[in-house]
């Protein structure tokens, strides 16, 4: 095809419906927006299928965190047996594999979360939509729920004075709050990237898309 004014061929148009990953504009993801404005999202990749928005995204969230919150408490109750602190301390290692483990199984073999999938959502390969490696899934997950699980499993670490006690709840505060301010930032970068990319996605190359 010629171009009606007289110049070069124009290019045929990509073949396949999902849309090869654009360059961010300038401060998403990643950079820092002094505004807090969210960056306008990018026309979805193929018919029928948006990026996700933040809000659904997080009411998926919660929905698994109360399923590991349940299977959590579950195991406590077991455990308890085994004493106070064992049981406490076990239960968080039995959280923290019990996560990864339930993250990348989903991700894995069913493109999306038990939450995920009651809001129509799916994570899947930023580049071309396929379903996730278990590397891809495993480096999601440590970029998205590492920090916050290893504050948790660090807060379970016994004492044996009170020095001890008040330096090791010192140490956990921290962690915490970094975990916290590590959490909000995952936030702010998923707003400001045209795909919702948050930092986590980018480390994975992966994007949550929505069906509608």
């Amino acid at each position: 095809m010629t171009d009606p004014a007289g110049g070069a061929p124009t290019p045929p148009p990509p073949s396949g419906n999902w849309q090869a990953p654009q360059p961010p504009p300038a401060g998403a993801p990643g950079g820092f927006n002094p505004n807090f404005q969210q960056a306008p999202v990018e026309v979805g990749p193929a018919p029928g299928i948006v990026y996700a928005d933040i809000t659904t995204r997080i009411i998926a969230l919660v929905i698994d965190s109360l399923i590991l919150f349940v299977a959590y408490v579950v195991v406590l109750i077991v455990l308890g047996i085994l004493g106070g602190f064992i049981g406490w301390f076990l239960g968080s290692i039995v959280y923290l594999a019990g996560s990864a483990a339930y993250f990348v199984y989903t991700w894995t073999t069913q493109r999306a979360t038990y939450g995920q999938k009651m809001m129509k959502l799916e994570t899947v390969n930023a580049a071309d939509g396929a379903t996730l490696t278990q590397p891809q899934a495993i480096r999601r997950w440590a970029f998205m729920y590492g920090p916050a699980v290893i504050s948790l499993v660090f807060s379970r670490i016994p004492a044996g004075d009170l020095g001890s006690l008040l330096f090791l709840s010192s140490i956990g505060l921290l962690i915490s709050l970094i975990g916290f301010v590590y959490s909000l930032y995952l936030l702010y970068s998923c707003t400001q990237s045209p795909k919702r990319q948050g930092f986590h996605d980018v480390q994975a190359g992966t994007v949550v898309i929505k069906h509608l």
